[in-house]
């Protein structure tokens, strides 16, 4: 699969890098978008050929939408065109960087082109899509869920079946090696959190939790061991 990630700092390149590390069999690679766009553009020309000059205007599989500015949002539409991507992956991991209004704009100018698009908040919620190329990075990345060996009521192994993009999940995933099974579930939210978790302590009023989404990113990973363990459990 052919993946362009479209990124503006730390938290796209950290993505960038567990997606190759976690998948060397896909093509990834990232172009950097513009920073300081004024909040409407009357022509967004300049600034996608701007981005499309750093990868030779390759056509892609998947579009991952790693920016961290809410101005950039208005040259995706373009860029999906240019490329020739068929799917978009947007995660909001912080509101201020995709409010819920500029999503369904996003989502509408991106249908209108024929274009699949998902905007999982936080990024490691995503567990699947109706696109075949969000399914395949859905088999690897996303929602984290294991599988976990016990030895004497002890975390003997985990396994990584699918991890936060961000790489979070594999992190903890060491971590639990050695812990008693009762105490997994919240060690793995404090670990998650703690690797440090790429999404922010502000509520987003777009998700029906009082939580901030990085903890809504621990409650995933506690789920994901509580339900591992009772599997391992389970004769």
């Amino acid at each position: 699969m052919r993946i362009l990630a479209l990124i503006h700092g730390w938290y796209g390149k950290r993505i960038v890098k567990n997606i190759e590390k976690r998948a060397p069999d896909w093509s990834v690679k990232a172009a950097k978008l513009p920073s300081g766009l004024p909040p409407i553009l009357d022509d967004t020309e300049e600034y996608v050929e701007g981005v499309l000059k750093q990868v030779d205007g390759e056509a892609v599989d998947l579009l991952l939408f790693l920016s961290e500015e809410a101005s950039t949002a208005q040259l995706l539409p373009d860029l999906a065109e240019a490329l020739g991507a068929e799917a978009v992956i947007a995660p909001a991991d912080d509101y201020g960087w995709l409010p819920r209004g500029l999503e369904r704009q996003l989502a509408e100018e991106l249908r209108s082109l024929g274009v699949y698009a998902v905007f999982p908040r936080p990024f490691c919620s995503l567990s699947g899509g109706e696109h075949p190329a969000v399914r395949e990075f859905c088999r690897r990345f996303g929602a984290p869920k294991l599988k976990i060996r016990l030895s004497g009521g002890v975390v003997e192994e985990v396994e990584v079946v699918r991890g936060a993009p961000c790489g979070s999940t594999h992190y903890m995933a060491e971590k639990l090696r050695g812990v008693k099974a009762e105490e997994a579930p919240h060690l793995a939210g404090l670990y998650t959190q703690l690797y440090p978790c790429l999404a922010t302590h502000t509520h987003d009023p777009a998700i029906k939790s009082s939580c901030g989404t990085i903890h809504i990113s621990g409650e995933l990973a506690m789920k994901a061991v509580e339900k591992a363990l009772k599997e391992a459990q389970t004769p």
